[in-house]
């Protein structure tokens, strides 16, 4: 048993380090673009003094800052029928989405005796057919998956009626 439990650790430890070496891959990956995304700034911004640092920051923020209202209140209380982000469209819903399947009685099916003979002969085939000739039988139940189960649902009619 501790055997086994080894084992499982074993596998489970593979597979998290694998995962774990990708996931570090990606971190390194974004640190590094960071770090150069910095030396670059420095290196740009060097040999500039704080106040213009500060007007630079103070105006980048105005600008930013007023270009995001902008965007937010024209998106919202634009009249424009040529902006339609928000525009919901109609959605169809089939007929019977509600409907079950399981009402199997329904007063306008009806089968009578000579349709129950047909239906016990073909049952009565099917078996032979199914005990002689295998490879024709799984050919029509592949043709017709849902055969055996309608003739099974006519017999369930059938038999339902005779108790009515």
């Amino acid at each position: 048993m501790r055997l086994f439990k080894r084992k499982v650790k074993e596998q489970n430890t593979a597979k998290s380090s694998a995962s774990d070496k990708v996931a570090g891959k990606i971190v390194g990956f974004i640190v590094k673009a960071q770090t150069k995304f910095a030396h670059v700034m420095n290196r740009n911004f060097s040999g500039i003094s704080t106040r213009r640092m500060k007007i630079f920051l103070f105006l980048f923020c105005l600008v930013s800052g007023g270009l995001s209202t902008y965007y937010i209140i024209n998106a919202v209380f634009s009249h424009d029928k040529k902006n339609n982000s928000l525009q919901i469209d109609h959605v169809d819903v089939p007929k019977h989405y509600d409907k079950t399947g399981d009402e199997l009685t329904h007063p306008e099916i009806f089968v009578d005796e000579e349709t129950m003979k047909n239906l016990e002969s073909f049952k009565q085939y099917m078996d032979s057919l199914k005990t002689k000739s295998t490879k024709q039988y799984d050919s029509i139940m592949l043709e017709r998956p849902g055969l055996m189960d309608s003739i099974k649902m006519l017999e369930e009619i059938y038999y339902s009626q005779k108790i009515k």
